[in-house]
């Protein structure tokens, strides 16, 4: 709960920075970073109301302190999303680098509670969700995404 109040403020706070940003574009060009923008900051502020209420029902939390495996995975899953943005713009490109890094990250967290089924199912349900993002914004929409080598 903590770590939700934590989280909320922070992406309020990098939400207002982003969007003080966007003056600098002209208006027609910052509508839809602000609707994103805008909606991101209530989706937090909901975040945070109810990791407050939530706070304020339980006073006392169950789990003090995270595991070290815990914040190994946590510090894992970070250093592979930094990675995945510098790979996209160099070398895999968009489609190929989100789905990659995507399906690596989702059986790092899943662990060995992952069965194959489900493995496979969450892969082709995400490969498909990107494909389209990648179509509907690269090709009909020709939003420019990062290209590397491959896509």
């Amino acid at each position: 709960m903590i770590a939700d109040i934590v989280v909320s403020i922070f992406i309020l706070i990098f939400s207002f920075v982003l969007f003080d940003q966007t003056k600098q574009y002209n208006y027609l060009s910052a509508v839809f970073p602000r609707f994103l923008l805008g909606l991101l900051m209530i989706l937090s502020v909901v975040l945070l109301v109810r990791a407050i209420v939530l706070w304020k029902k339980r006073r006392v939390s169950a789990a003090g302190s995270i595991s070290l495996k815990d914040f190994f995975y946590i510090c894992l899953v970070a250093i592979l999303s930094f990675l995945w943005v510098y790979v996209m713009d160099w070398v895999l490109g968009f489609l190929l680098g989100s789905i990659v890094f995507g399906i690596v990250i989702f059986a790092i967290l899943a662990g060995r509670s992952l069965k194959a089924k489900q493995f496979v199912l969450f892969s082709l349900g995400y490969c498909a969700i990107v494909f389209i993002f990648w179509y509907t914004l690269g090709r009909l929409l020709r939003v420019p995404f990062p290209r590397g080598l491959f896509f």
